[in-house]
């Protein structure tokens, strides 16, 4: 992926989550691109979808215990650990545990999926139009090509987790999510957080 194309995903994560920033009294969009290069990190397969050179979208998927793209997978590590370390991360705990919060999967499902969808965005410009049910439609079939039987999405109620039934998908599981990404009046409560699994 090219540095262009990860700024503009950063810029469509910074507008549509908080990810952490307001806990971590954090500068800029240095969440978004924790989150970016932690979803990285562990993916295997990336879907984006372009128009006239811009990205409106991005698809992945993560294999658990897959031995590919080593190398990659480092760097990116790498990246996210060097951006929670920087000056413009205040609260270098709240950032830890605000990913730890939106990583809810129970002991029991821990060795149920082969892995995961590790991010799904749809510029908010161009939503409406099939692009998400497109690029997940495409992840599911590599998934299934690198022989996975099952993967599992953890999505919340800041995202329209409904999208996901309509893909196929059936819920399997849902907490209490104790921080929240604040609504649009800048409400923060705790919310439902929701585990699908989509059979391949």
């Amino acid at each position: 992926m090219k540095p262009s194309e990860m700024k503009q995903i950063v810029n469509m994560l910074y507008n549509e989550w908080n990810l952490g920033k307001k806990e971590a009294k954090a500068k800029g969009k240095i969440c978004a691109w924790i989150y970016l290069f932690e979803v990285l990190e562990e993916t295997e397969k990336v879907v984006l979808e372009k128009e006239n050179n811009k990205v409106i979208g991005m698809c992945g998927y993560a294999k658990w215990n897959s031995k590919k793209y080593i190398l990659r997978k480092k760097f990116f590590k790498l990246l996210k650990i060097i951006c929670i370390n920087s000056p413009l991360i205040k609260d270098k705990k709240a950032i830890i545990k605000y990913s730890k919060d939106y990583d809810y999967t129970p002991v029991e499902l821990e060795n149920h999926f082969d892995g995961e969808i590790s991010l799904l965005i749809v510029d908010e410009n161009y939503r409406g139009k099939g692009i998400g049910k497109k690029m997940i439609n495409k992840i599911f079939e590599y998934a299934k090509k690198d022989n996975m039987k099952n993967i599992e999405i953890l999505t919340d109620e800041s995202c329209n987790f409904k999208f996901y039934e309509n893909c196929g998908c059936k819920k399997v599981f849902e907490k209490i999510i104790p921080n929240r990404e604040p609504d649009i009046l800048g409400n923060e409560t705790s919310e439902k957080g929701y585990i699908y699994e989509k059979v391949l």
